[in-house]
């Protein structure tokens, strides 16, 4: 009797340490904004919106005004969700380092000059606030745009009109 709670403590000690590792061994991926692109209004027709790529493919699009040009669709105004190749969206990442978004500051502006929209991107974790004075990152956006434009949209019912 005593050899079989022996074993039996044994074998499930075994089972403790070998599930534990497992465990510890599959590692949650962190989950983080791969590409996020908001822009904000002006006094004319600037596109208004606000995106949030996840590294998990999740994907969020809140549709403002004036947005179908940029998007070369037609989009409900309010929010919508997709799930997106990953691997198209790095494609955007990999553009953004060749073009040194890493060397960037964090904030181009003076709030002296009225009546600029704010641009306001995000590649892996790191934000840039361009409005005035900030680095020419048009051919990002434009990137961003397109690929916002292929995505598959659902609308939540609640928000969008």
């Amino acid at each position: 009797m005593r050899r079989s709670v022996l074993l039996l403590s044994l074998t499930l000690g075994v089972l403790c340490v070998f599930g534990c590792r497992d465990a510890k061994d599959t590692v949650a991926t962190d989950v983080e904004v791969l590409v996020g692109l908001q822009r904000t209004p002006c006094y004319g027709r600037c596109p208004v919106y606000e995106l949030s790529v996840l590294n998990t493919g999740e994907a969020t699009l809140n549709v403002g005004r004036f947005c179908d040009e940029a998007f070369g669709r037609s989009l409900a105004t309010g929010l919508h969700r997709g799930q997106v190749d990953v691997g198209m969206w790095r494609m955007v990442a990999d553009l953004a380092a060749d073009m040194g978004f890493d060397t960037l500051q964090s904030r181009y502006d003076d709030p002296k000059v009225m009546d600029l929209p704010a641009n306001i991107v995000t590649i892996e974790g790191q934000t840039v606030y361009n409005r005035y004075g900030g680095p020419n990152l048009n051919d990002l956006y434009t990137r961003i745009e397109r690929l916002v434009g292929t995505v598959e949209w659902t609308a939540d019912e609640r928000s969008a009109r």
